[in-house]
């Protein structure tokens, strides 16, 4: 159900995509996290459109701008337990590798009927589990 939150934290999925700078993390909304990562607005979110919004949710949740998540930059993101045991050499940060790893996981897992997109209906399913969990 990893996959469920990376889509949404991907996607907005994602994403939940923007890190408030000492503030509360805010309320995540999923539909609106799939509006702005479907950037052809065709109605569904593909690989690349899926990547471009995971890099931007990365770059954005990067606060200090070093090319690694800290823990205090992971919490503000939207089921940051996905990352606690993706920091495969321990070295207490997730770099885009390792974040992208963990979010593509996440598309692979949302993506239920396997067409290669993403529905905004299987997007909304992913984050509903993962939140109930």
């Amino acid at each position: 159900m990893r996959v469920m939150g990376t889509v949404i934290a991907a996607t907005g999925f994602v994403l939940a995509s923007t890190v408030a700078r000492a503030e509360p993390a805010k309320t995540y909304d999923p539909r609106a996290a799939f509006a702005e990562s479907d950037a052809d607005h065709d109605g569904v979110v593909d690989h690349a459109e899926f990547h471009a919004r995971i890099v931007e949710v990365f770059y954005s949740a990067d606060v200090d701008k070093d090319g690694y998540l800290d823990a205090t930059e992971i919490v503000q993101l939207v089921f940051p337990e996905d990352f606690t045991a993706t920091d495969k050499d321990r070295d207490g940060r997730v770099a885009m590798r390792e974040f992208m790893r963990i979010r593509l996981d996440d598309f692979e897992a949302a993506d239920t009927n396997d067409d290669g997109v993403l529905s905004i209906d299987e997007v909304v399913a992913a984050y509903e589990v993962k939140k109930s969990r």
